[in-house]
């Protein structure tokens, strides 16, 4: 009778973070008006710092990915810490994604611009990619927030308008022409420009469970905005 060999572990999906370091002058530079420089960047850090803590705190067996732009730290051993690679963004993306996808069944990809990302909503994006061939939580600019496959062809991140209101339609079509099926996930608003930042404050002042989801960009909001339980019309950031 020969011996019983050990089961294979199942390969388990991964979920990655593209993180720019947090430099002044060069993260949130549409913030700088209303925060300055350094502001804009300690926002940035706060933001990629909830992120990458929903990601670490996930129940689910995932492979945790941080593809950077410059030195950001990985925030904690649970994370893989890579170089994005390629000369724009669609180039960046399918390259992280060639390298997921030859080690795992399906990746998901996310930036740190939606501190209204929850678990749930990751957990909601893993689900997705059982039954079909991409997921895509979209943005009400017209980008989106999250990608995830389980596959990849040639050409997907080719000729899309990226920070656009065309760039989830591009990407939508793109998908549609190499026979890729979809699922969309509720939209998120990302954080880029002034008045999205003051329509977050007056959130999280009034939804304690919108707080719970991103604490170190509330309590970043909390220093650079409140004042006597109202939100500033102007602030530059001191540290």
């Amino acid at each position: 009778m020969l011996p019983l060999r050990p089961k294979t572990p199942p390969r388990r999906p991964a979920i990655a973070v593209f993180a720019r370091a947090p430099r002044p002058g060069a993260t949130k530079t549409r913030l700088i008006p209303l925060l300055g420089a350094r502001g804009a960047a300690a926002l940035h850090a706060a933001m990629l710092r909830d992120t990458l803590g929903k990601v670490a705190g996930l129940r689910r067996p995932v492979a945790r990915y941080v593809f950077a732009r410059g030195r950001v730290a990985g925030g904690s051993s649970r994370f893989t810490l890579l170089q994005q690679q390629g000369r724009n963004f669609g180039a960046r993306l399918a390259g992280a994604f060639r390298q997921l996808l030859a080690r795992h069944p399906s990746a998901i990809i996310i930036g740190a611009d939606s501190p209204g990302l929850s678990a749930p909503t990751l957990e909601r994006a893993l689900q997705s990619l059982r039954r079909a061939d991409a997921v895509l939580g979209p943005c009400p600019d017209g980008g989106y927030y999250l990608i995830g496959l389980r596959r990849y062809r040639r050409g997907l991140f080719s000729g899309i308008r990226w920070g656009s209101r065309f760039a989830l339609d591009d990407t939508l079509a793109n998908l549609a022409a190499r026979s890729f099926s979809w699922v969309l996930l509720e939209p998120l608003e990302d954080v880029d420009r002034p008045a999205d930042l003051r329509r977050l404050a007056a959130t999280l002042m009034r939804r304690a469970a919108a707080r719970d989801r991103c604490p170190a960009v509330w309590e970043f909001i909390q220093t650079a905005f409140r004042i006597g339980g109202r939100v500033k019309r102007s602030v530059q950031w001191r540290s």
